[in-house]
């Protein structure tokens, strides 16, 4: 007589793909979650000619971009340390152009977007994570 072969009921697929799926579809909104809650300042240049190379200071940090074409973008995510503060763009030319916005902070997930206009204006806006509006 041949013993009877079963397998636990774990091992079922239409056991085990449902929970396949709600363990994949937990991991990634957690961690999606998770990465919200960086902040990233966005910088586009729309002057209509190359811009020179660039600084950039918020919360304590600090990021230098080589030359930015016309139509192009730069993007600097903020580590968590440092307290809330100013952004604060310089350009390399003579003489220095500089520029104070909105305040970001380091965490929370905020999005500050910053965009460079022809005669040296500036416009920024300032969006939060939806993750972030929902969860905290």
């Amino acid at each position: 007589m041949k013993p009877k072969l079963t397998r636990p009921w774990w091992l079922y697929k239409r056991i085990l793909y449902p929970l396949a799926l709600l363990a994949g579809v937990a991991s990634t909104g957690f961690f999606a979650y998770l990465d919200s809650a960086a902040s990233t300042i966005v910088i586009y240049n729309e002057t209509g000619n190359p811009l020179p190379p660039l600084l950039v200071r918020a919360c304590d940090q600090q990021r230098s971009f080589p030359a930015l074409a016309d139509h192009e973008s730069v993007e600097f995510t903020l580590k968590p340390g440092g307290a809330e503060s100013a952004v604060h763009l310089e350009l390399a030319v003579d003489p220095a152009w500089k520029w104070d916005g909105g305040m970001v902070k380091p965490r929370g997930g905020q999005r500050v977007t910053i965009r460079l206009w022809p005669g040296g204006q500036a416009e920024a806006f300032t969006e939060i994570s939806w993750w972030q509006k929902t969860f905290n």
